[in-house]
């Protein structure tokens, strides 16, 4: 018989707050992919950089750099993927009239807060991003802006929660309910 999955979610109940860490979900396919294409990068970004200084032809060399631009971009976004596929996790902080949002694990993340008091309709919705091919369906799962739990701050909707269940999405508002962290008014 198999046993009824405990969810991805870390919960840590303080007392007027919690706060819930949401590992990175591996694909360990991707991480593999990644490692391997960054030794050819490694060794197209070095035959680049030898070219551009051995080079005489100004307009090869201006080919060159614009190239060698986009392939740099390349291989820090694939270091950002392995980095976020290893390290990454969600942490979401909710309490004390806030709900604050921060994405261990991706360098280029910010964190952000929100008036807990503005963030109307909490409901959970199939993530359908990271149905398929993984994390990176879309392009709004580049940014993080994906996930099974969602809200309406003013006029756009905020997603957290990135591929977790819609049961353990269920599991965390009614947690967060009970805890009277979020009321009537935020789940209206």
């Amino acid at each position: 018989m198999e046993l009824p999955y405990q969810g991805r979610a870390i919960i840590e109940d303080n007392f007027d707050s919690v706060r819930i860490i949401i590992p990175s979900k591996k694909n360990y396919f991707i991480i593999l992919f990644m490692c391997a294409w960054l030794c050819g990068w490694f060794l197209g970004e070095t035959l680049a950089i030898r070219e551009i200084l051995s080079s005489t032809n100004k307009g090869a060399d201006l080919f060159m750099i614009f190239w060698l631009a986009g392939w740099t971009i390349g291989g820090l976004f694939a270091l950002k993927t392995i980095y976020w596929q290893l390290l990454g996790k969600e942490c979401i902080e909710i309490g004390k009239g806030v709900l604050i949002m921060k994405r261990q694990g991706d360098p280029l993340s910010k964190t952000t807060f929100y008036d807990l008091n503005s963030c109307d309709s909490f409901r959970v919705k199939d993530d359908q991003t990271n149905i398929g091919s993984g994390r990176y369906n879309t392009l709004k799962s580049l940014n993080g802006r994906t996930g099974t739990i969602a809200f309406d701050y003013g006029m756009k909707t905020i997603r957290f929660g990135e591929s977790i269940d819609e049961a353990e999405g269920k599991y965390l508002l009614t947690l967060l309910t009970k805890k009277k962290i979020l009321t009537d008014k935020n789940l209206a």
